[in-house]
This record gives C-alpha cells, structure tokens and sequence, in this order.
C-alpha cells in the first residue's frame, strides 16, 4: 500500500482503496476519481509509449491514454519495478460474445490501415526465409517419422508413442498444407522489390478492448507492439486462442473477414497467415522435448502432446474455410473476366 502511494503522489493522486485485479494491475480508487495502476513487465518494451505518441501524429486516437508523473514522464519507477497510470475502462459491454470480436477485428483493421508503411525487400532475403523455413519445417516432419518408424517396430509402445503414431497421419497432413501455402507465398512475393507493414498491436485479445462510459472502444496494452507485416497480429491473435482444449468457433471465420473487409489482406499475406496457422509446430516440440526430458513422466507428456494435437485441430476449420473461400473466389474471378 505505502509503496503504491508513494507511485501514486508522482501524479498528485491520494488512494482511498485499492483493488488487485491481476498480479500487473490494480484498480485505485483516489481523491480524483478511479484509476488502473499497471507494472511493467520486465520482458516487455518499455519504450511503448513512443509509439503511443505516433500514433496521436497519425490521427489514431482509440486507445486507452497513458498518464504523465509530475516529470513528464510515462513510466514511474519503484522499488519492486516500473509502474503507468491510465484512467480506469470497463472489459464487459453489454453485447453477444461474436460481436465483441467484431468491434476489436474492426479496431484492429483501422489501427494497421492508419499506420501503414512500405519497406523496400530483397529477393535474397525472401528467398532465403523460404528456403531456411522450408528446410526447418521439412527437417521436423522427417524426425517424426522417424520417431513414428522406430515405435512401429517395438513390440510394445508406450503410451506417449502409441498417441504419436495416432496422430501421425493429421500431423503430417498439416504439415505438408503448411509447405503447401508456404510456397505459394513464394511464388507470389519472388518477384516483388517492396512490401508493408504496420504497427501490431502484438497481444491481440478482447481483454484489451475496453469500453468508455458512453460504450466506445479502446484498445489497451501496447506493451508488446511493433511494426510486422499485419497477419502478425493475427496469428498471434488465433494461435493463442487454439491453444486450449477442443473449441468449435463457427464465428472465427466471420472475424476474419470482418477484418479482410476492411483493411484486406494481400495474396502473399493470406498465404503466410495460413501457412504459420496450419504448421503443427507444437506437436513437433512435444516430440522433441520428449526426447530431450528423460525424466518426463509418461502421462505428463502424453497430456502435453494432447493438448497440442487439439491446438493443431482447433485452427484446422478456420485455415480451411479461408483457403477454400479465396480458392473459390479466385475461379470466379476467372471464370468472370472476358475472354482475350
């Protein structure tokens, strides 16, 4: 408590209660209204708050302010770490859960249309990321058959590699989509001398879309943003989200689109978005700690390879639907166009 008061007098603020929300934020209730009071973590870019300020220069305004101390600065150190202090918005807002994801899918689509920049590319350097992803991936998908080959011939399996060669099939399935959509990005971008990118909000959720008084939206926590190519924030976005027990998100689809419609995605990007979503990755570092852990239990690491195998079917709809939607847009287009 002193110590929170004593961050709290750097704004000339006097705390009347103090609520823990999370281990990072607090809710403080002071002389001059309700405040969120957040720590910064170690990890994270203390340097985010630049990129705040371009963002006012830029015109976009729909994120939660940061206040400056009696110093003019936005972060405040402590004993236990550095603090930020912003006025206190409410998570919930009275609407269906599908629609919560659309206001943040448009939030976000106006955030990288706003920040938008080219950057020159090298056809070297594309190559290269090809070729050096390419052989990564490849290289992992033959250390699982591998591992898939050998288990066949003990006469008998443990569980962990009974439940591997279970899900042999899918996994390489996936993986060989991956490959797939990974060489269209190249076919795509091999002749191309520039691309974009745009600032990432970097920890896309609805938990960091808040809701003023009058129900406006406010994206908060730009402690891990940066400048990417935009389907970044994506796959981050999704990637979290599958990474939890079996999930049928119908709506998923719809808020990618809600997306596409208004800020569209390129051909390349769509590849790489769903190249990067269909890539099995976390089975294949299952297998791999597997082997480095020897004195992993068995069951622990059958659950740990469960729980990846249900990430990798969880995103399985939603790159399915978007590579199926844009194939079929595509032959419209064709069959569409005059004839030369």
């Amino acid at each position: 408590m002193e110590d929170i008061q004593s961050i709290l007098s750097w704004y000339g603020l006097t705390a009347e209660y103090i609520e823990d929300v999370s281990q990072k934020v607090r809710k403080v209730y002071t002389n001059h209204g309700i405040f969120a009071l957040k720590a910064l973590e170690t990890s994270r870019n203390s340097r985010f708050t630049e990129q705040m300020i371009e963002l006012e220069k830029k015109g976009y305004r729909h994120f939660v302010p940061i206040y400056r101390n009696r110093e003019g600065d936005f972060l405040t150190e402590a004993s236990t770490g550095f603090f930020y202090l912003m006025p206190w918005l409410a998570l919930e807002k009275e609407v269906e859960r599908d629609q919560k994801h659309e206001y943040l899918f448009k939030e976000i689509a106006y955030l990288h249309q706003k920040t938008e920049k080219k950057v020159e590319i090298r056809k070297e350097d594309t190559l290269q990321h090809y070729e050096q992803t390419r052989r990564k991936w490849e290289a992992e998908k033959l250390k699982y058959e591998e591992f898939v080959t050998a288990a066949e011939k003990e006469w008998y399996m443990s569980p962990f590699q009974l439940q591997a060669v279970m899900y042999y099939q899918e996994t390489i399935s996936a993986c060989d989509f991956a490959l797939d959509r990974l060489k269209d990005w190249q076919e795509v971008i091999k002749d191309q001398t520039s691309s974009r990118i745009v600032l990432n909000h970097g920890r896309l959720s609805v938990r960091h879309f808040l809701y003023n008084d009058t129900g406006n939206g406010y994206l908060t926590n730009f402690e891990k943003a940066g400048y990417a190519p935009p389907h970044h924030d994506l796959i981050v976005f999704y990637s979290r989200l599958f990474n939890m027990n079996p999930v049928m998100c119908r709506e998923c689809v719809n808020w990618f689109y809600t997306y596409h419609q208004a800020y569209p995605l390129r051909e390349e990007e769509i590849s790489l978005l769903l190249s990067y979503l269909a890539y099995p990755g976390s089975m294949f570092t299952r297998l791999r700690y597997y082997h480095a852990e020897q004195s992993i239990r068995e069951r622990e690491g059958c659950v740990r390879l469960l729980k990846a195998y249900w990430k990798m079917k969880n995103a399985e709809p939603l790159v399915t639907n978007i590579y199926e939607s844009e194939q079929n847009r595509k032959l419209q287009e064709e069959t569409e166009s005059p004839s030369p």
